[in-house]
């Protein structure tokens, strides 16, 4: 035997009975049929319903509550070379969804309104989140990350970064339909590198409360704050309601919540890396007990 055989078979041997590490979670996880790729979002509909979109920006998908059986809707009318990064469920069958592109030095990214019919879902551009409200641009690949729909407005998380009053603040904002108001916030990060990548809001003793995403490689976590509903411009300190990095192994790249009725979060894995599917998107559920 020649010593590069003998070197194969040892490596053989060694690797025998080797597995893939399975994910590991607090709660349930389930693995989703789909051959749409990179989910980015996730909302729950008035029959407890997952949708979610693909950042291509091509489809979007139903995740059926008892069975997680996947249905895709095609989504047409859309922006060229625009990217589904967020998703929020309004009233029967429209949504309203965030985006991102390329473009260097952007100065906004498009909202759009969604309305789904039997086979696809049906978009236009209503608006736009214009990054000049921060005195920011946004950089290739970082948009509107999270979008939530509550008590008639609509709160829109981004992928942005800037540093002020030593220390990492990233871009969050409130827009209300009926008065054509936007109202400009920061909220503050807990990390080194970790940037906004999911968010869901609910109305709690009159006050909209959030839950967002906090991710980079090696951070994930549950970011738990109250929105502001007076003046603009106002700094918002989070607490972490979870750190996901203790919780879950191996930890993917999550960029979808919902915040569950009873206080438990689902959250939905982006699966495409530089380009490429890896791992099959998930649903992974943390139970209420992990959330603070």
């Amino acid at each position: 035997m020649s010593a590069r055989a003998a070197v194969a078979v040892a490596l053989l041997l060694a690797c025998a009975g080797c597995t893939k590490k399975e994910p590991r979670g607090p709660g349930r996880i389930v693995t989703l049929d789909t051959g749409v790729a990179g989910l980015s979002g996730l909302t729950l509909d008035e029959h407890g319903a997952f949708w979610a979109p693909g950042e291509d920006g091509d489809a979007v998908v139903r995740i059926d509550p008892s069975t997680f059986g996947v249905t895709r809707y095609a989504v047409a009318g859309g922006p060229a070379a625009t990217d589904l990064e967020a998703m929020a469920w309004v009233d029967g069958t429209r949504f309203m969804l965030g985006t991102e592109t390329q473009e260097k030095a952007r100065l906004r990214d498009v909202i759009l309104d969604g309305r789904l019919d039997e086979t696809r879902l049906a978009v236009t551009a209503v608006g736009n989140l214009d990054y000049a409200r921060w005195q920011l641009a946004a950089p290739d690949n970082r948009g509107i990350e999270g979008i939530c729909h509550v008590d008639g407005v609509l709160v829109l998380a981004t992928e942005l970064v800037e540093t002020q009053r030593g220390r990492r603040w990233a871009p969050v904002g409130m827009f209300d339909p009926k008065t054509q108001i936007w109202t400009a916030h920061r909220i503050g990060l807990t990390s080194k590198t970790g940037k906004l990548a999911a968010l869901d809001c609910r109305i709690a003793n009159g006050s909209i409360e959030a839950l967002a995403v906090e991710r980079h490689y090696g951070v994930s976590r549950l970011l738990r704050f109250e929105v502001p509903q007076g003046p603009e411009g106002q700094w918002i300190e989070p607490t972490i309601a979870a750190d996901l990095s203790e919780l879950i192994s191996p930890l993917p790249n999550f960029e979808g919540l919902a915040w569950m009725k009873d206080g438990s979060a689902a959250l939905v894995t982006d699966n495409k890396y530089r380009g490429a599917p890896s791992d099959p998107s998930r649903l992974y559920f943390v139970p209420a007990s992990a959330i603070q």
